[in-house]
């Protein structure tokens, strides 16, 4: 839906080359010179004609409506006085009539997605690190959804390795033991394996077994994943992360597809056998120009293969499901080894998925004290958010009972922490810090979460949003015109994430708009208006903010709670 129809329509009749897409609206720098804006830059790209040029010619040459009061060229920019009443009451109802798809450019309708994300080695809780792939990931599968993807979501399960091997020969009593235990156990079965040979030998021999498909060795190794994978999925769940489809490692043992690369390998002399009798890619054979990762290990000296091997076999896997878009979230440390992976694929004419790298999590006050003393775990990390939060909300709001505090405090938490990690571009470091994330006022997500709640409070305050559009929709303030506009434009924000991959336009147009409405709200009476057609006007517009505000959170992940 084009909110300024009626600017752009004119424009396209006078320039005939012109798409919709070649005009783009946004407001002025200062109010003072107009109400809003067009950017000539896209449009002179498109007509080969200095920007400049462009927008003198819009201003003197298109004739616009009676909705346009006075048009004006200033450099590449035309800055158009509108009927501001006229604007804010379409801009209104078409977010109102919309509702929870306000926003959505359904760009994804008929398309699928399938999305790879956080995939964390089963031996142990996970940690902080871990946390923000899965944010990431989980956001852009809102995200996608939101625009009408079909989405699926994968968890790749890590269930081979010598690790899980040496952690499978320390828990035969895996029906005693808990997810709370294991990450313990592995560093016990670590530290052993470092000074005792024999037990580290053990946990390879366990790996060929699962190689050779041994069933009880199998059973093993299962039981030993589902137990960490099952507490894992509880912590992440607390985030609001969750996964359609389970695909593990094991399922890729010497899987008959990666012939077809091998032979592509061959062909062009990129496949030999080392000194160690190991199946060994020579990257540097197929493009690759650097000494950093030229070597790239298939296959062990007894035929077992490798986890390249079977990352391998399962990104021909998840190509051949036939997904219009295939994404992977990784962390930065992971960028050579998926180039390889790429590398190897290619040679093959085979696609590797679209990656998405994401930085580090950090702490202001360094590292969360946990009785391992080497890492922060995400469940630790959220019962402190929880904890921390449920003191803000009993300050907040005393009214309420300690159940409904409890359950708000977990909301804030939560919303403390995601918009924290994702209001960052994932190519930089957070730099996390609890006063200042879990504030109700400030760039938080709380503080988005509070300007809803205080929307809701005016709502209730007037019995409810008047449905019918008053006769005149006044919109006298600037408080009032710079909200509307902001309103129109997340559809383009929306827009912008999507092609970048990225939620951190979404978190900071959340907070802007958040920010508006507190203007608005200080400057704009609601229930006290002069007029019932401008009190009638204002509670629509609070309520337009509201869907907008609660789209922008669920894209998110974040609730928004009716009380704060």
């Amino acid at each position: 839906m084009n909110l300024f129809e009626s600017l752009t329509a004119p424009i396209l009749d006078a320039f005939a080359e012109l798409t919709a897409d070649d005009v783009a609206f946004v407001p002025p720098p200062k109010i003072e010179m107009g109400d809003i804006a067009m950017r000539a830059f896209d449009a002179a790209k498109k007509l080969r004609m200095p920007p400049a040029q462009i927008a003198a010619r819009v201003a003197q040459e298109v004739t616009f409506g009676p909705e346009v009061r006075e048009v004006s060229a200033a450099g590449p920019y035309v800055n158009f006085r509108l009927d501001r009443a006229a604007f804010a009451a379409r801009i209104v109802a078409a977010v109102r009539a919309e509702g929870a798809a306000y926003g959505s450019n359904h760009s994804g309708r008929g398309r699928r997605v399938l999305i790879e994300h956080t995939s964390i080695n089963p031996n142990a809780s996970p940690h902080v690190g871990r946390a923000r792939c899965a944010m990431i990931g989980d956001t852009l599968v809102r995200l996608l959804r939101f625009e009408d993807y079909d989405v699926e979501t994968h968890y790749y399960v890590n269930d081979m390795g010598r690790q899980i091997g040496l952690l499978v020969l320390v828990c035969d009593d895996i029906e005693h033991v808990t997810f709370d235990e294991i990450l313990d156990r592995y560093v016990r079965a670590n530290n052993r394996a470092e000074h005792d040979p024999e037990f580290a030998e053990q946990g390879y021999a366990l790996l060929a077994k699962m190689e050779e498909r041994d069933p009880d060795t199998m059973a093993r190794f299962r039981a030993v994943t589902d137990l960490c994978l099952d507490g894992q999925l509880a912590v992440l769940g607390r985030l609001g992360v969750a996964f359609d489809i389970f695909d593990r490692e094991s399922s890729y043992i010497q899987d008959p597809r990666i012939e077809e690369v091998l032979d592509a390998l061959r062909a062009k002399e990129a496949l030999f056998t080392d000194e160690e009798q190991r199946l060994v890619v020579d990257l540097a054979k197929i493009g690759h120009e650097r000494d950093e990762g030229r070597y790239f290990v298939l296959m062990r000296a007894n035929g077992s293969s490798m986890y390249g091997y079977r990352d391998l076999a399962y990104a021909i896997d998840k190509s051949a499901r036939g997904a219009d878009v295939n994404l992977i979230v990784l962390g930065e440390d992971h960028k050579l080894y998926a180039e390889q992976l790429e590398r190897i694929l290619g040679a093959a004419n085979k696609a590797f998925a679209e990656a998405v790298y994401y930085s580090y999590i950090l702490l202001r006050e360094g590292k969360m004290s946990t009785r391992q003393g080497k890492v922060v775990l995400l469940a630790d990390f959220l019962n402190e958010a929880a904890a921390r939060a449920l003191e803000k909300v009993r300050e907040q709001c005393k009214d309420l009972d300690a159940d409904e505090q409890q359950a708000i405090a977990e909301q804030v938490a939560v919303s403390a922490i995601r918009f924290a990690v994702l209001r960052i571009s994932p190519n930089k470091n957070v730099i996390f810090d609890w006063e200042s994330s879990l504030s109700f006022t400030g760039d938080t997500g709380p503080y988005v979460q509070y300007s809803c709640a205080r929307i809701n409070s005016i709502l209730r305050k007037l019995g409810d949003t008047p449905e019918a559009t008053p006769e005149a929709f006044p919109t006298e303030t600037d408080a009032e015109w710079a909200l509307v506009l902001k309103l129109a434009a997340f559809p383009e924000v929306v827009a912008g994430a999507v092609r970048q991959r990225n939620g951190a336009s979404i978190a900071q147009f959340a907070l802007e708009t958040a920010r508006l409405f507190t203007s608005f709200y200080h400057d704009c009476p609601v229930i006290n208006a002069d007029s019932d057609s401008q009190r009638i006007a204002r509670a629509q517009l609070c309520d337009a903010t509201r869907t907008v505000l609660q789209n922008a959170l669920g894209i998110l992940g974040i609730a928004a709670p009716e009380r704060m």
